[in-house]
C-alpha cells in the first residue's frame, strides 16, 4: 500500500502537530528540522524537556514534533519516528486511540509502544 503524499499526512495530523509546536515552545528553545519535515526540540534540557526525566520519559512525540531531554539520534530517533508514522496514519484520532490503549494495556504492553520499540530494534 502506498503512503499518502506528505502534504496530506501533514494536513491529517495538523491538530496534533500544532499541539506539539505549542508544547515545543515550552522548551524555550528553537527546533531543528530532520528529514520528513519533523521538528525536534532537543537542544537543551530546560522547560518541558527538563521535566521529562521526572516523568520517566526521554522523549514525547506529538504529531510531526519530537520533544526530547537528550539528542534525538540512533534508536531514540527510530522509536520516535515510528510514532510520527503512527500519527500520520491515525491523524486526529491518534491521541484518543493512544490513551484508550494505555488504559487497557499500560505503557509496557501498549501496542503502539511495542511497534515503536520493534521499529527501533529495542528489546521488547
Amino acid at each position: 500500500m502506498r503512503k499518502a503524499p506528505v502534504e496530506l499526512r501533514y494536513l491529517w495530523t495538523l491538530p496534533n502537530t500544532v499541539l506539539g509546536i505549542l508544547l515545543g515552545i515550552l522548551t524555550f528553545q528553537l527546533p531543528r528540522r530532520i528529514s520528513g519535515g519533523v521538528l525536534v526540540f532537543d537542544r537543551t534540557p530546560r522547560g518541558l524537556t527538563a521535566l521529562l526525566p521526572h516523568l520517566h520519559r526521554i522523549a514525547v512525540t506529538v504529531g510531526f514534533v519530537i520533544i526530547a531531554a537528550e539528542p534525538v539520534t540512533g534508536r531514540l530517533e527510530l522509536h520516535e519516528r515510528q510514532h510520527v508514522t503512527q500519527y500520520a496514519a491515525w491523524g486526529p484520532l491518534f491521541l484518543p486511540v493512544y490513551l484508550g490503549l494505555a488504559a487497557r494495556f499500560g505503557y509496557r504492553r501498549h501496542p503502539l509502544e511495542l511497534a515503536a520499540r520493534r521499529a527501533a530494534g529495542e528489546p521488547i
